[in-house]
């Protein structure tokens, strides 16, 4: 379901008036303006619950590449890390690292790259999945990774470039290549004119197309347990992405959710016992194992 202009933050508002004069007058710049958009998530300033939550992590910073990556940890036993979508941050998974932690493991989470209390501008899914590898290869006995929207997205590409990870849980995915572009479109009201300027930029700076680099192709690749979960009221990324991942692999075990959309997903009681239980069904991840 498309969102109404109204249900987007002011600055897109504004935006959205804008850049269809912008496309018409001046393609090139609107070309170069909406992938400068694509590659530069919203850092929001944490609330003031969130910094009481991250008060009661402990906390570190490790240097990815260029960035100073904040990563936090609480509790005991076998590892499971976390990472968040796009314009996201660490103490969004707050209420499900509670969770985690009760159940007898260390919860660790990663603010990524220009997103939370990480240093760096632009960022893009490759930045992503580079933090989450530098974390992982960090922990003792990392058991599961839980993704986030564009985190699960990052997760799976590190798998189909070699990574080895026991168990993967999937939360509000985002799958389908057409289908996160014209979302965009969407956020920016722009046309295909800009979806043409992204995908050139993808194939210039990075050497391969959007689409390959999407779910729908690195999932394949992803040969471990895997949970996927999703809410029927997300309009960030439509139910139907989850579909598409369980026609890859038929065997996951895969849950969808009335009256949740793309972010109470991370802590609904529901989704919350549905993930524990799922994770103490994982024989390597038993606490003492």
């Amino acid at each position: 379901m498309a969102r109404q202009a109204l249900e987007y933050p002011w600055p897109f508002r504004v935006l959205r008036k804008l850049f269809p004069i912008l496309e018409t007058l001046a393609p090139g710049m609107a070309k170069a303006l909406a992938v400068r958009l694509f590659l530069t998530p919203i850092k929001f300033p944490l609330k003031s619950a969130d910094k009481e939550a991250a008060k009661r992590f402990q906390q570190r910073k490790i240097k990815v590449g260029e960035n100073d990556v904040m990563v936090y940890s609480k509790g005991e036993g076998p590892e499971v890390l976390c990472l968040h979508g796009w314009s996201g941050q660490s103490m969004q998974f707050k209420a499900m690292a509670e969770r985690i932690v009760s159940a007898g493991y260390t919860c660790v989470l990663i603010d990524a790259p220009g997103h939370g209390q990480s240093t760096g501008g632009t960022t893009n899914m490759f930045e992503f999945a580079e933090a989450f590898g530098a974390v992982w290869d960090e922990l003792d006995h990392p058991v599961a990774a839980i993704g986030h929207s564009l985190g699960a997205a990052s997760i799976s590409y590190a798998v189909a470039e070699g990574m080895s990870i026991p168990a993967f849980a999937s939360f509000g995915a985002p799958v389908v290549a057409a289908d996160i572009i014209s979302e965009f479109l969407r956020r920016i009201n722009g046309s295909s004119i800009t979806s043409d300027g992204i995908e050139q930029r993808t194939l210039s700076q990075f050497g391969r197309s959007f689409e390959s680099v999407t779910m729908q192709h690195t999932f394949k690749e992803v040969q471990c347990p895997v949970l996927g979960i999703h809410g029927v009221a997300d309009i960030d990324v439509p139910v139907s992405h989850l579909k598409v991942l369980q026609t890859i692999r038929p065997d996951m075990e895969a849950h969808v959710f009335e009256g949740m959309g793309h972010r109470r997903i991370l802590k609904d009681e529901r989704t919350l016992d549905v993930l524990v239980t799922w994770l103490q069904r994982l024989p390597s991840a038993r606490k003492g194992q």
